[in-house]
Formats: structure tokens, sequence, C-alpha cells
């Protein structure tokens, strides 16, 4: 029942990361080489921010106080030897502090959390290049927004400015083959281990649990280990063999690139069903009223006899996808179109409903060096066989109800940039608007490069729109952001 709000956080950190590369060069441009000695380069930096909310909300008594300050730090080292012509191996660690207070700085906490980031190893043959381990995967012309984009899990976790493209998508297990067959490219991935999205249900500002949804926090525990719960409250069974498998096929025609993919994976956020007695409790509980005696009586019997009145299970779904990309002037063209016969959606209620969905992509950015660097992605969302009593939850606003109908979104994403003084000073402005319900996110940013290994940051998140719409659910969330990265 709580599950939801996860359904659009995907969308929020992700909204200016419409291109960028994925870690690690790519297979082709590694291929040839014939060095003897080994090629070690080691990279990383270190990077910290600061946020302020511009108001400090009063404390709540359901648990949902916001955080009026918040720091998170992220530090990555990566070793990437050329071991020969014909070998590679990348190792990375990846390091996430992250911590915060209510007003009058209430309830603080904090957290550390090391992990593995990419790490694999580069096989190239005459025939195939193969990568196995941990790795960023990218099907699609659109590396973050195509609809056959599924096999790394996302880090729901930070907001807008916060989260940077490298921390958005989390490298996952993975044997990779790529293969040139006449004019084509082939790529085959076989992801068999699961890995769910990382995101905060509540306790966060980014939290599934937002005060507009009426809901009270499920548990009350000290801020010292409420965040190390967030990852399984949600969940009671997690997927097994065979994994996630995915198929691309790419090809020039002229000057346009086409290609096709076939994607069978396992939804990253879980689908939770909340059985309908337990629902009608809790339902009369936030409404004050008392709770029907037979009611009690019946759930107690069957939680005594083992019966399951809460599940999280992770659903899976087949995409099939189109793509072209083209360079029109100075500029790269790209186009994503994908269909999925079942997808998890939410309704009102916040039960989970199984739809069918349409994607489009049409994206534009900057394809050639320039002080003005700039990107525009427009993201299209149609759910057929919506019924009359249904409305999904922050996609479609109440007036949508009455009507069997198709549930539509359009998402417009813009992130522009300029540099100055030689590079020194960079000014930016990111955004997105849906326009069905008017709601928006301005986040303008200005970034001075002290030296070549020294960037410091001031930038800002303004969201705007109605409580139950994309980015007006996360409204109180507006704050001023300082940032320092060091580049080791």
């Amino acid at each position: 029942m709580r599950h939801g709000a996860t359904t659009l956080l995907a969308l929020v950190p992700a909204l200016a990361l419409a291109s960028t590369q994925e870690a690690g060069a790519p297979l082709e441009e590694l291929s040839s080489g014939t060095s003897a000695v080994p090629e070690v380069r080691v990279s990383g930096d270190v990077r910290l921010l600061a946020g302020v909310d511009t108001g400090f909300e009063a404390r709540r008594e359901d648990g949902l106080s916001e955080h009026v300050v918040d720091g998170w730090g992220r530090a990555s080292l990566v070793t990437d030897v050329k071991l020969s012509s014909t070998l590679r191996a990348v190792v990375e660690g990846r390091a996430l502090w992250r911590g915060g207070a209510e007003k009058g700085l209430e309830r603080a906490k904090s957290s550390f959390e090391p992990y593995l980031g990419e790490a694999f190893l580069d096989v190239y043959t005459k025939w195939v290049d193969v990568r196995v381990g941990q790795q960023t995967l990218a099907f699609g012309a659109n590396t973050f927004f195509a609809p056959s984009d599924l096999f790394n899990p996302r880090d729901l976790r930070q907001g807008f400015v916060v989260q940077e493209p490298e921390d958005l998508k989390l490298p996952v297990f993975a044997a990779r083959a790529l293969a040139t067959v006449g004019p084509l490219t082939v790529t085959g991935v076989w992801a068999p281990f699961f890995a769910p999205n990382r995101y905060d249900v509540f306790g966060q500002d980014m939290a599934a649990l937002q005060p507009s949804l009426g809901v009270a926090v499920p548990l009350s525990v000290k801020p010292s280990v409420e965040d190390w719960l967030q990852p399984r409250l949600l969940e009671t069974e997690r997927p097994g063999l065979p994994g996630d498998l995915g198929l691309r096929v790419t090809g020039d025609v002229g000057r346009v690139k086409l290609g096709g993919s076939w994607v069978w994976a396992n939804e990253k956020l879980p689908q939770v069903t909340v059985d309908p007695e337990l629902d009608a409790l809790l339902r009369a509980q936030q409404r004050g009223e008392p709770a029907d005696t037979a009611l009690l009586l019946s759930l107690q019997e069957r939680v005594r006899s083992g019966e399951s009145l809460v599940t999280g299970r992770y659903a899976r779904q087949h995409v099939v996808a189109a793509e072209a990309s083209t360079l029109v002037g100075t500029a790269q063209l790209d186009v994503d179109v994908g269909f999925s016969p079942s997808r998890t959606f939410y309704g009102d209620r916040l039960r989970p409903l199984r739809k069918p969905a349409a994607t489009w992509v049409v994206g534009v950015s900057q394809a050639e060096e320039s002080d003005l660097v700039y990107s525009v992605t427009y993201t299209g969302l149609a759910v057929p066989r919506v019924g009359e009593q249904e409305l999904l939850f922050l996609l479609e606003p109440g007036t949508a109800r009455g009507r069997e109908h198709t549930a539509f979104l359009h998402l417009l994403v813009g992130d522009v940039a300029y540099s100055l003084l030689g590079g020194r000073l960079e000014v930016g402005l990111r955004g997105a608007f849906e326009p069905i319900q008017r709601s928006f996110l301005v986040a303008p940013r200005a970034a001075w490069r002290v030296s070549e290994r020294v960037h410091l940051g001031l930038s800002a998140e303004v969201y705007g729109g109605p409580s139950y719409s994309p980015f007006g659910y996360f409204g109180r969330n507006d704050q001023v952001l300082a940032s320092l990265r060091v580049l080791l």
C-alpha cells in the first residue's frame, strides 16, 4: 500500500540526465592495440554536498517531518588495467555518506555505505567482445529514458541537482557479448542476479511517504537505524533465475543509426499488495473511526494461521523497442519507441494495477564541443484500458475518473549550461515540466573551477504543482545546496 509514490520517484532524479557516457570505454574502442606491458590508470573523486531547505516545517506527529539540513558525500576510486590487446580489467570502489536533521537539529542521523562499483573483465576476440562482471549497461538511443533500458537499478534517494549521471544507474552483475554480423552490431545481455532500486520509504526528503498521501510512518524506531530498514520494508520475496535477458541489434542506414531491442526483465520496484480486510482496517484508523470487532477477529485468526496479509513481489515485464539516432547540424537527435504488454502502476488507493504501456522518447543534445551545452528530452507515456473507477496515482488528475480511458503522461526535460571566463565559471539551468497537471521542477546552478582538480558549486531546487502531481508531490523539499568536488 505504501509503495505507490515510488512509481514516480524514478522520474525525479533522472530528469536532466538525457545523455551521458556509461563508465568505462566502449568495447569497440579497446579492441585494438598491441602493448605488451600492462597499462594501469587510477582515477577517482570525492564529492561533498550540503543542503538547507528554504522553509523550516514544524515537527510533525506522524513521523513525516522533513529534513531542514542534509549532507551527502560520495567517493569513487577506479583502477583500470589494460593487460594486453585482448584483456582489460576494471575495479571500482564506491562509498556513500549521508546525514540530516529536522527542525531544531532534532532527530539527527547519518549512515555510511561502502559498496562495489564497476568491476568487470573485458575479453576481445576476432568474432565477439565479452564483458563479465559489475557493469553499467545501455539499451536504446537515449541512455536514461529509453523504454528498454531496464537492466541497471536506480538510486532514487537524492534530489534532482544532487544526482549525477554516474550515480543514478547502479552497476549490476551481468555478461555482455557484442558482435558484428555483416552491417549489424548485435548485443546480448544476461544479468542473472536480481538487484532492486534503492529508495527510501520514510524519514528522508525524497521518500515515498509524503504528508499529502495521508499515511503515517508504519513503525516507530530510532533515527540511527531507520534508514537501514528501508531496503527490505516493502518486499517479501525476491526473484531468482533466469534473471534479466536482452537482445539489441543496430545498424547504419545512411546517416541514421537504426536499431531494435527486446528485454525480459524483473521490475526494480516491488509490487506491494495489502489484503482487503487489513486495508479496510488501516483506512478506518486513518479516519479516526473505531475498529470493527468482526474485522479484528477475522484478521487475528488469519494471522494465527500463518496467512500473509501483505506481499511485496517483483513482477516481470517484456519490452520491445525501436530506436534511431542521427546528427542534425551540430545536434544529435535520438528517438526511442517501446511497448510493454504488462507493467505495474498504482491506483489512487495505492493498489497495484497491471496495464499495457507505450512509451516514446525524443531527445536533442549538443554534439560538438562548445561553451554552450544543452539537452532537451520529451518523454510520453500512454496507458490504455484504465477503468472508469481507476486513477493512476500521480500520473493523472482526479478529473480523469468516471469513464474508461487511456492515461497519458507528458514530460519535457531540459538542461542547459554555459561556460565563461575560459571555462572557470559555468552557469546552468535544469528544469522539467509536466503539462497535464502543470507540475514543474526548476534547478539553477553555478560552478567555479578553483583548479583542474577542485570545483565549487551552488545550486537550488524548486518544486511546484498540485499535491498529487509528479513534482508537486515533493513540493515541500525546495532547498539551496552548496557542493565541493575534488578529482583524484
